[in-house]
């Protein structure tokens, strides 16, 4: 649906009357313009549907307004109690161009603090706050007294270092289909940010009070898009982790393999379809993101060519500080995964690396049309599986 239905109040003494829509202007006094909504969504953040853009995503905290960024001023600061940042961006939206300069506006604010520390956020979000040195602290206190300090201020810095950000476009009349943003998403790929668009309808009610109606327009699926850098410039997901996993094959090499996973995928069944490829790998590896967000989890179906083996195997970055903590967790319930899965899971860690896999199975000719049937059959059987179980933990884990 492309517009909102207009909402009806019902009074039983009386009749059912429809309600007024109040139109997002540029300015005029009383009106419902951008500061207007500014201004609302920070003093009222719980009017902002994140839970359908992120749902695992903390309360809101406001933090301040107009914080100067380097870029530009961001409308909105909002940090979570565990850390993660979250800026808004209140927009109208009158034409293409308008709408193509605010997207990339809000991803500019982001790259800028990715350079920033805890202390320099700090500060930042005093000044604009008008307040005193500790303005963050504060507000968290205000709102969860009870957080601990040194795992808030460590949440703040790993946020900003890594780009972990959530990110809100946030107007009235947003045309914007999220197909729209990926030439934009290639441009600051070392983010792990998730982009929401909402639109937000005000209707005015007889009271004299503003009814405000958000819906979630668009958002991206993290892990479907994210780029890292490499040490040659960016890199997607599937080479991040096929660098970790699997050697880079030749052309002939990759044919074959695409023609492999195509057959798999065509055969594979995933409770949620949404969780597969769109294309077949040109590897070893054919690659299902997992949380946590930010690309740094997969599971990963195998044929290794050396060993004449295939299985299907969970891991992680080995730059991803809980990892090993991720997996320690996993360990302690693993008879009940076991139990689901269907068979028993093989554990192993090597320094920073773990790998929670299935037992492989091995063949001798993967040309011979039987031997790549039974492989291709035992991959489309154990990936879901996997998946299944453990899915489920790592968002919880998460």
């Amino acid at each position: 649906m492309n517009a909102f239905t207009r909402p009806i109040i019902i009074d039983p003494a009386t009749s059912a009357f429809l309600l007024e829509r109040i139109p997002l202007t540029s300015g005029g006094e009383g009106q419902f313009n951008e500061k207007w909504l500014q201004t609302a969504l920070y003093e009222f953040p719980e009017c902002l549907p994140i839970k359908e853009i992120d749902p695992h995503i903390g309360p809101l905290i406001p933090v301040c307004m107009e914080i100067e960024t380097g870029s530009g001023p961001a409308d909105i600061l909002y940090v979570t109690p565990s850390g993660q940042i979250v800026l808004v961006e209140t927009k109208l939206w009158r034409n293409p161009e308008a709408r193509r300069e605010v997207v990339g506006q809000i991803l500019d604010y982001a790259k800028q603090l990715t350079s920033w520390t805890y202390d320099r956020l700090d500060s930042a979000a005093t000044s604009s706050a008008r307040s005193q040195p500790g303005h963050l602290l504060r507000c968290l206190r205000s709102k969860y007294p009870d957080v601990d300090e040194a795992t808030f201020v460590d949440g703040v810095g790993r946020s900003l270092k890594a780009g972990d950000f959530l990110l809100l476009i946030v107007g009235d009349g947003i045309q914007y289909g999220a197909e729209a943003l990926v030439s934009f998403l290639e441009n600051y790929g070392h983010l792990r940010f998730g982009l929401g668009l909402i639109e937000v309808a005000a209707f005015r009610l007889p009271g004299g009070q503003t009814l405000l109606q958000p819906r979630v327009l668009a958002k991206t699926e993290l892990m479907q898009r994210t780029i890292i850098l490499g040490p040659n410039g960016p890199i997607s997901f599937q080479q991040a982790a096929q660098a970790e996993d699997a050697a880079t094959p030749n052309s002939s090499q990759r044919q074959w393999f695409s023609t492999f996973w195509e057959q798999f995928l065509t055969q594979l069944r995933l409770d949620d379809e949404t969780q597969k490829p769109t294309e077949p790998a040109k590897s070893t590896n054919q690659f299902f993101p997992m949380p946590p967000k930010g690309g740094v989890s997969w599971i990963s179906a195998y044929i290794a060519q050396s060993t004449k083996r295939a299985g299907v195997y969970l891991t992680f970055t080995k730059t991803f500080e809980r990892g090993p903590e991720i997996y320690q967790e996993l360990l302690k319930d693993r008879d009940a995964i076991d139990r689901e899965i269907g068979v028993k899971v093989e554990w192993e860690r090597v320094d920073n690396k773990v790998y929670v896999s299935v037992p492989a199975v091995t063949f001798s000719d993967l040309d011979a049309e039987a031997e790549r049937k039974r492989v291709i059959a035992y991959l489309a059987d154990m990936t879901p599986r996997l998946i299944k179980v453990l899915r489920p933990r790592l968002e919880a884990l998460a």
